[in-house]
């Protein structure tokens, strides 16, 4: 059996930020209504890798940690397709979070290639 990666447990702590940020940054008050699509965004990619994260924790497959590069990417690009540009906070915060998980994600599938010998 594989030991855990420390990137899995990083990629958790993301996954714990992105879900909290909306609250942190201010879109999910009061008087926020409606609620953007950014605040949205990082919730549901957020939810999404704390469950990947916890599966990659217990099963100690691949395919969590491409699935994690993905949403990565998507927050990467998701301000602009989502024309949330105009709100440099939620622009940073998605930003970083995806290169964290794209970075997160490339070290872990080259790492693993690299003990398998391929």
């Amino acid at each position: 059996m594989e030991r855990r990666r420390w990137q899995d447990h990083s990629a958790f702590i993301i996954a714990v930020w992105l879900i909290a940020s909306p609250w942190a940054l201010g879109s999910f008050s009061p008087d926020s209504v409606p609620l953007g699509t950014d605040a949205w965004n990082v919730l549901i990619c957020g939810i999404a890798v704390a469950i990947l994260s916890a599966a990659a924790l217990a099963s100690y497959r691949l395919w969590e940690e491409w699935v994690n590069l993905l949403i990565g990417i998507w927050l990467i690009v998701s301000p602009w397709i989502f024309h949330d540009a105009a709100k440099p906070l939620f622009v940073w915060n998605a930003l970083i979070c995806g290169i964290f998980l794209v970075v997160l994600g490339i070290s872990v599938l080259r790492s693993t290639k690299a003990r398998e010998g391929r």
